[in-house]
């Protein structure tokens, strides 16, 4: 990568980064491309170099967003261990992406990919349903390994995600617990409501 590629690079991610922090703060509807700017100390010309509209950034935001989330996964399912182990490790860094990156997850629980045009918002839940795809996979890989207790599967990663998904509505980067304590909290509470009795792998903690 030339240095000038890199310099743009870095630019474009300071764009990302300005406008998810505006968007969390008045909502996506509300924003204005000037308070973006303005938010950067940019101009507005000096935006629309990197981007074609408001719902480009948006949509910039949700694709990050999603690939931090789906590339996690990759990076665990990888790994050979037990089922439980990867859905500890799925929470975990779940909680660490979406705490260390709090306001471009702020947007996403928003829900404001209705704004994006139907093929980038088709784009978006593909990717967003392929996480849930996977969850409920390594949940289903749990009980054929007699590890969690039989159960509807679907709504198990409902349970998992619907938990996980609040953290960017309460999560304060000044708060006293740190990222990492907080992914280990909820992947032993959460993981642990789905072992089987009398595991030896839930009886470790």
């Amino acid at each position: 990568m030339s240095i000038k590629t890199e310099k743009q690079e870095q630019r474009r991610e300071q764009i990302l980064q300005g406008a998810a922090k505006v968007f969390a703060r008045k909502g996506y509807h509300a924003t204005t491309v000037e308070e973006i700017a303005r938010e950067l100390g940019m101009t507005k010309a000096s935006i629309y170099y990197y981007i074609n509209d408001k719902s480009d950034l948006l949509y910039q935001l949700y694709r990050r967003a999603m690939e931090l989330l789906l590339d996690s996964q990759a990076e665990i399912a990888r790994r050979a261990v037990t089922a439980d182990l990867q859905l500890k490790a799925m929470i975990e860094e779940y909680a660490r992406i979406v705490s260390g990156s709090h306001a471009m997850f702020s947007v996403v629980v928003l829900r404001e990919h209705h704004a994006l045009s139907p093929k980038r918002r088709k784009e978006i839940i593909a990717m967003r349903d392929e996480y849930e795809a996977n969850l409920r996979a390594c949940i289903e890989q749990g009980i054929q390994e007699s590890t969690f207790e039989p159960t509807d599967v679907k709504m198990a990663a409902y349970v998992v995600l619907g938990a996980l998904n609040w953290i960017p509505t309460w999560y304060n980067p000044k708060g006293e617990r740190a990222k990492e304590e907080i992914g280990a909290i909820f992947a032993e509470r959460l993981v642990h409501g789905l072992m089987k009795q009398g595991d030896p792998h839930g009886s470790k903690n």
